[in-house]
């Protein structure tokens, strides 16, 4: 009886061993995988009251240094101002031209 209780042992053992070592391995795996991206993570969203402008060099798309009317399209607002903002009139907003830019509250 003792050489039949020996294997049943081993194998009794060796089964609540891999019993124990899936769920440690699983609690491994999560604890690895990266949490969800939540709201906090994206960027402030802007105030409707109080819109600010985008950064120029966000509108100067092919970095020549102005924002010409086709990038200025990508902002409304600033393209209704465009022509006043151009002081030149050289179909370019300059930096300094465009730090006057002040887009309107909606509504406004």
């Amino acid at each position: 009886m003792k050489t039949i209780a020996r294997p049943i042992l081993a194998v009794a053992s060796a089964l609540l061993f891999a019993g124990l070592a899936v769920p440690a391995a699983l609690l491994a795996q999560e604890q690895e995988t990266p949490p969800p991206k939540t709201h906090s993570d994206a960027p402030p969203a802007a105030d409707p009251a109080n819109p600010s402008p985008r950064a120029f060099q966000e509108l100067d798309t092919d970095g020549d240094g102005g924002i010409s009317k086709d990038e200025a399209a990508a902002d409304p607002a600033l393209t209704q101002a465009f022509g006043t903002l151009d002081q030149d009139a050289d179909g370019k907003l300059t930096s300094s031209e465009y730090q006057a830019y002040k887009p309107a509250a909606p509504g406004g």
